[in-house]
């Protein structure tokens, strides 16, 4: 086959970004296969049998093409991303330790923390972890302005230009 690279006026596919896996499922019935971000372009790879024509006929600029996330792979990142936040809140309260490293693959996650935690911290850390699962606490993603971003204590290991998503 070939790899087509798509770029769209509008997409729901999150890219690669932030030590996180991109999206994967289907555009125009084609499966995705890669997701990047490129400046504020996001470009998606598409594979195509090599014996197929239809493709050029689906990707041409005007058309509008459907897309399926696959929502299995998507809720999986975003468990996993959840429980990064939920972990390195955990250890800056506890320990004043910031995360300085994030990686999630399909198979495994990665936090990297600026201080040392022992056996015993990280034994505190998932039982302290899983009462937040355990209790059910609401995640809320949110654009706060500008008056209550000034009030509200965040932390970040990178420089934001532009609305700032807590």
């Amino acid at each position: 086959g070939r790899i087509l690279e798509v770029i769209l006026d509008q997409t729901l596919f999150f890219p690669e970004e932030g030590g996180q896996t991109p999206d994967t499922g289907t555009l125009g019935g084609f499966p995705v296969i890669d997701v990047q971000l490129d400046g504020n372009v996001i470009r998606h790879f598409v594979r195509i049998p090599a014996d197929d024509k239809s493709a050029m006929e689906i990707f041409v600029p005007g058309r509008i093409i459907s897309g399926q996330i696959d929502f299995a792979h998507r809720f999986s990142n975003m468990q996993n991303h959840s429980g990064e936040h939920i972990l390195s809140g955990l250890v800056h309260g506890k320990f004043g330790y910031d995360n300085v490293g994030f990686h999630l693959s399909d198979n495994t996650v990665t936090l990297d923390f600026n201080g040392p935690l022992s056996d015993e911290d990280i034994l505190w850390l998932e039982k302290a972890a899983n009462r937040v699962v355990w209790d059910d606490l609401e995640i809320r993603a949110w654009y706060p302005d500008e008056e209550t971003l000034e009030k509200t204590p965040y932390r970040s290991k990178k420089e934001i230009d532009g609305p700032l998503r807590l």
